[in-house]
């Protein structure tokens, strides 16, 4: 199954644990134009300069910028601003965080285990993908790794762990290993470092990942841009990524929902009444006028109500679940994918609402043009209020669980576009793997 190891990871040098926070950034997909020009300006050391370096005006192809990247990264090294652990090591990262659950502030920790991961092609079924990815990405990130030589920013990766035993592991090492960073984002979530070199320990984490699958929750085109960079140079010193894995097993495992709301647009066909539309394909249950608390309520409690639309015409809450018609329509749509798949709330609202009922192709453009997607009822019930007339309305759905996310890639399918919302982020500069000098 999969092959891990130990690595001497870089690090930022530090006189204090609480000192990492300066020089980290979220990953570099989560990161704007706004957000790098923040980031530049929090500190000079910031990773941004590597992970996301800002484009400059003399730029006359995108890969210059990485090429400053690696000129940063050479330096900050050179200079000992970043500097080599002298011991082959594996590294503990703690994530403590909240969530509104239901009203309730929840309390959550999740804890992963960062190693380099053996690089295998998906059709060996060792490292499985759940979302399907673009050829943009992957060329910047290409062209990155070409530049640095190194692994500068985590890939997420879920762990099988039917007896809990990994996540066991990672816990018992986290109990011996040093604390070397610590810091609190904006976001109020606590990410912590630890550092462990027990020989000992890290040889029964290398032996009990021989018996587990690995499932990408986030970092697809890192890894793919990663198996391709291995096979271009045909060198061994490339045969493994950086990889922070989650056991699926973790209590503080958290899947955000994405909920859409969908955009009137002059593409397609033109709906004046949804919900009239929508009781083609749905038994309609009344749920009173618009409130977020009604919406969280019903996701959290009506079992038989599959998802929560909000009309923006007259705001009221409509519980939907798929009648004969739906299922009808489901059956003779998308005859590539399992029945499973087409039973995903994701799959009813893009093959039913955007390609039934508004006529659309189900292509990426299309759906990041129709659809604004929101993590969380009450910023979707906000921009709803505020822009009700650009909206057909809402679709709010419960979150995914990682037993059907597992189920469905197991199965040989990926996830449909914005399924999943791992949360939160793995953030970037905790710890590099300098892969060539």
């Amino acid at each position: 199954m999969a092959d891990v190891k130990a690595f001497k990871g870089f690090r930022f040098a530090i006189n204090k644990a609480e000192e990492l926070g300066k020089h980290c950034a979220p990953p570099y997909d989560m990161i704007d134009d706004a957000m790098i020009e923040t980031l530049y300006a929090k500190d000079e050391r910031n990773v941004v300069r590597i992970t996301q370096n800002r484009r400059e005006a003399s730029d006359s192809a995108n890969k210059d910028r990485h090429v400053r990247a690696a000129g940063f990264f050479k330096e900050w090294i050179d200079k000992g601003i970043i500097v080599q652990d002298d011991g082959d090591s594996v590294y503990i990262y703690r994530q403590q965080f909240t969530t509104e659950q239901n009203g309730q502030t929840v309390s959550h920790e999740r804890t992963g285990i960062c190693v380099l991961v053996k690089l295998v092609a998906f059709e060996e079924q060792v490292v499985f993908p759940h979302e399907y990815t673009l050829s943009g990405p992957k060329q910047d990130r290409y062209e990155l790794m070409e530049t640095t030589k190194s692994n500068t920013g985590q890939i997420f990766g879920l762990a099988t762990d039917d007896d809990g035993k990994f996540y066991a592991m990672i816990r018992k090492i986290m109990e011996s290993a040093a604390l070397v960073g610590v810091f609190t984002d904006e976001n109020s979530v606590t990410h912590t470092l630890y550092r462990c070199t027990d020989a000992a320990l890290i040889s029964e984490t290398t032996f009990l990942m021989k018996t587990r699958n690995i499932l990408i929750a986030d970092g697809h085109h890192r890894y793919e841009t990663a198996l391709r960079f291995y096979r271009d140079q045909k060198s061994e010193d490339f045969s493994h990524v950086m990889m922070t894995l989650v056991s699926m097993a973790d209590p503080g495992l958290v899947i955000r929902p994405f909920h859409r709301l969908v955009r009137k647009s002059s593409m397609g066909k033109a709906v004046t009444d949804m919900k009239s539309e929508l009781s083609r394909y749905f038994h309609l249950e009344p749920l009173g006028k618009v409130s977020a608390e009604t919406i969280s309520e019903t996701l959290a409690k009506k079992a038989e109500t599959e998802i929560v639309f909000w009309d923006s015409v007259n705001g009221d809450l409509t519980g939907l679940r798929l009648n004969a018609g739906g299922e009808e329509f489901l059956k003779n749509t998308m005859p590539q994918q399992s029945d499973n798949w087409k039973h995903l709330d994701v799959s009813k609202i893009n093959a039913i609402i955007i390609n039934g009922i508004l006529e659309l192709p189900l292509d990426g453009h299309v759906l990041h043009d129709i659809v604004n997607y929101v993590n969380d009822v009450s910023s979707g019930a906000l921009q709803l209020t505020k822009h009700s007339s650009e909206f057909y309305g809402g679709f709010f759905i419960r979150p995914m669980s990682i037993s059907v996310v597992n189920e469905t890639v197991k199965g040989g399918e990926r996830m449909p576009q914005k399924s999943t919302n791992f949360f939160p982020k793995l953030y970037s500069g905790l710890v590099f793997n300098r892969m060539q000098k």
